[in-house]
C-alpha cells in the first residue's frame, strides 16, 4: 500500500491542483503538508481530509473550465 500522501500528489497532479492549495483548502495547518513532505506520515483522516478538498476544488476548476468556455462563445 502506498503512502497518503504519494495517492494525494497523485491525485492533485491529475487535476492539476498544488497540493499545498488542497492541504490549505481542508483546514489543515501548512506545517502538516512540510512535515508530511519531509518524511512523516499522514494519518487516514487528515489524508481524507485534504482527499475531499482536492475533490471539491477539482468541482470548482471544472465549473471555472466551464464558464470561460461559455464566456468565449459569447463574444
Amino acid at each position: 500500500m502506498e503512502p497518503y500522501i504519494v495517492t494525494l500528489i497523485k491525485k492533485a497532479l491529475e487535476i492539476n491542483v498544488p497540493i499545498l492549495e488542497a492541504f490549505k483548502e481542508s483546514g489543515v495547518p501548512t506545517s502538516t503538508y512540510y512535515r508530511t513532505m519531509k518524511g512523516s506520515e499522514l494519518r487516514y483522516n487528515t489524508a481524507k481530509e485534504v482527499m475531499d478538498a482536492l475533490h471539491s476544488l477539482q468541482r470548482t476548476n471544472s465549473s471555472n473550465r466551464e464558464l470561460g468556455k461559455d464566456n468565449h462563445k459569447a463574444s
